[in-house]
C-alpha cells in the first residue's frame, strides 16, 4: 500500500515538472532567444569577418587599416574588383607578350629581307658591272688599236664612262646607255649618245688608236670588226708615245 503511494507522489511530481518546462518553453524561450541573438550573430559575424580580412590580407595584400573599415557587403565587393583586376591584367600581359613575340619575328623577318635584297642587288651589280665591261672590251675590240692589254684598257674604259656618266646596260640590244640626272645624255646633233661614239672618242684622247691601217691586211680583221678598219686613214689626235699612261692620265681626270 505504501509502494503505490509513493508512485503516486512520483507521477504527480514528473507531471508538475514536465508541465512546468511546457510553460517555461512557451513562455520564456522565444524572449531568451531573442535576447541572445544579437549575441549570437555578434559572435558569428565576427568571426567570419575576422576570417575574411584575414584571407583577404593574404591574398590581395590590402592593408589591415582599409578591410576594417569594411562589412561584409563592401568586402565581397572589393574581392571582386581585386579578382576581376588580376584576370585584366593576366589577359593584358599575355596579350603584351604575344605582340612582342610577333614583333620580334617580324624584324627578324624583315632583316632576313633586307639582307636578301642586299646580297640580290650586290649579285646584280657585279652582274651588271661584268656585262658593262664585256661591252667596253666588244667595243674596244672593233677599233684599231695599237696593242696592249685588252682587259684592263676595257676596266679603264668603264670607269671612265661611269665616272661622267650613269651607265644602264640594255638586255634588249646589248648597248650601254647614258643618263644623267635620269635623263638620257644626247650629243650636240640632239641623238642619244653611243657607246660606240664614247668609245672611240675615249681611244683617240688615249692614244690607243692606229692613225694609218693602210698597212693592216683585211685577212688580219676579226669578222664583225672591219668597219674600224676599212677608211685606211684614221684623222685621230696626235697620240703619245707612252699610250698606256695616258689612258691613265685620262680617266683620272
Amino acid at each position: 500500500m505504501a509502494d503505490e503511494q509513493q508512485a503516486d507522489v512520483n507521477a504527480d511530481t514528473d507531471a508538475l515538472i514536465a508541465s512546468i518546462n511546457e510553460n517555461i518553453t512557451t513562455s520564456l524561450r522565444p524572449t531568451l532567444e531573442e535576447q541572445m541573438k544579437p549575441l549570437i550573430e555578434g559572435n558569428y559575424l565576427g568571426r567570419f569577418t575576422g576570417t575574411m580580412r584575414a584571407a583577404m590580407y593574404r591574398i590581395f595584400n590590402i592593408p589591415r587599416k582599409e578591410l576594417e573599415s569594411l562589412n561584409i557587403e563592401q568586402m565581397v565587393t572589393k574581392c571582386k574588383q581585386m579578382v576581376d583586376a588580376q584576370i585584366a591584367q593576366t589577359e593584358s600581359e599575355r596579350q603584351q607578350a604575344a605582340e612582342t613575340a610577333i614583333n620580334g619575328y617580324e624584324a627578324q623577318l624583315q632583316q632576313i629581307k633586307d639582307n636578301y635584297e642586299q646580297m640580290l642587288s650586290a649579285e646584280r651589280n657585279k652582274q651588271t658591272q661584268r656585262d658593262i665591261t664585256a661591252r667596253c672590251m666588244s667595243l674596244l675590240e672593233k677599233l684599231p688599236r695599237k696593242g696592249g692589254d685588252i682587259a684592263e684598257q676595257a676596266e679603264m674604259l668603264r670607269y671612265k664612262m661611269q665616272s661622267a656618266y650613269d651607265i644602264r646596260y640594255s638586255e634588249a640590244d646589248k648597248r650601254l646607255e647614258f643618263y644623267k640626272e635620269d635623263k638620257p645624255v644626247f650629243t650636240d646633233n640632239n641623238q642619244p649618245l653611243s657607246d660606240e661614239s664614247f668609245a672611240r672618242m675615249w681611244a683617240e684622247k688615249a692614244g690607243i688608236l692606229v692613225n694609218d691601217t693602210r698597212h693592216i691586211s683585211p685577212a688580219d680583221v676579226k669578222a664583225g670588226h672591219s668597219s674600224g678598219y676599212g677608211s685606211g686613214v684614221i684623222i685621230a689626235q696626235p697620240a703619245p708615245d707612252n699610250a698606256m699612261e695616258a689612258i691613265v692620265a685620262w680617266a683620272e681626270q
